[in-house]
């Protein structure tokens, strides 16, 4: 049995890592709230841009635009967004088995995939299973700026008009509700892809008996295309963003909730034996002093 002092120094250690913990748990739920708050608020924007995707998606006659066709240059790619900090239960390998599908069925086509990851947890993941990115983005925010959005998305859009890539998808930890987040991919580029997740996971789709041929466009079609085409792929990658954002931090309260009710438990159980060891060490103590008295009788 350890001794008393032992059993005291244990406790101490575990009492510090349980204030750790629940400071941890409180940092990750004032920022989830934050964010849950904003993202929230993004709702009726969210609904407006599903409208315009659903309104792309049924004209009569099929739009004739480059970002709308498929590309077939042998290239993908993936970019994948993991906690920027640890301490999050199984986040990052979560990301990473949707990651490695991926790479499995890239390889199994025969076809190239580039992997680019925002400055995060996950790159010591892919490290460890010896899967080295293309490129890691070290400039980003926790919640990327416009600018820096636009920046990634119009590199792609680049590559995906001149035809020197085939998709463009994002593997994160889509946010649903405070009790539902899961890993999956969403496919940006080519557009139908997006246009069909935009459209048919909306909650308001296009409310009037209009179609896309009653509506009178200056400039033409094609050009506002592109410009609408732009708009519902930076709102796409930002929301991407913001779902992995939520999703961290509340895998974070919730793993150091879980963490600081063990510790709680360890140190009940380690004052209970504490008790208990120095009760016996003072039975012990009193036994010797009765038995040294009933000597000297």
């Amino acid at each position: 049995m350890a001794s008393i002092r032992q059993i005291f120094l244990r406790r101490k250690a575990i009492d510090s890592i349980a204030r750790m913990t629940r400071t941890l748990e409180m940092i990750s739920s004032a920022r989830y709230k934050a964010y849950s708050s904003r993202w929230a608020l993004t709702g009726a924007y969210r609904d407006a841009l599903a409208r315009i995707a659903y309104l792309l998606a049924t004209p009569e006659k099929p739009l004739d635009h480059p970002l709308l066709k498929q590309n077939s240059s042998g290239r993908k790619a993936i970019l994948a967004l993991g906690s920027r900090k640890g301490l999050c239960g199984a986040y990052n390998s979560e990301v990473f088995h949707l990651v490695e599908v991926h790479l499995e069925q890239a390889r199994g086509r025969g076809q190239q995939l580039d992997l680019y990851v925002p400055r995060s947890r996950l790159e010591s993941v892919l490290s460890f299973h010896g899967v080295t990115p293309t490129e890691v983005y070290t400039d980003l925010d926790e919640r990327p700026t416009d600018r820096q959005i636009r920046t990634i998305a119009d590199a792609f859009l680049e590559q995906f008009l001149e035809g020197k890539l085939d998709s463009l998808g994002i593997v994160y930890k889509r946010f649903y509700s405070a009790s539902s987040q899961r890993a999956q991919t969403l496919t940006i580029l080519p557009l139908p892809d997006l246009v069909d997740d935009l459209a048919t996971r909306a909650q308001v789709m296009w409310p009037w008996d209009l179609t896309f041929e009653d509506f009178l466009m200056t400039p033409p079609a094609y050009q506002i295309i592109e410009g609408l085409a732009r708009m519902l792929i930076y709102y796409s990658i930002q929301s991407c963003f913001m779902d992995a954002v939520l999703s961290e931090h509340l895998a974070r309260m919730i793993a150091m909730r879980n963490a600081t009710d063990n510790a709680e438990d360890m140190i009940k159980q380690l004052t209970t034996d504490y008790n208990r060891a120095r009760q016996s060490q003072i039975t012990s103590e009193l036994l010797d002093i009765v038995s040294g008295m009933g000597a000297l009788e």
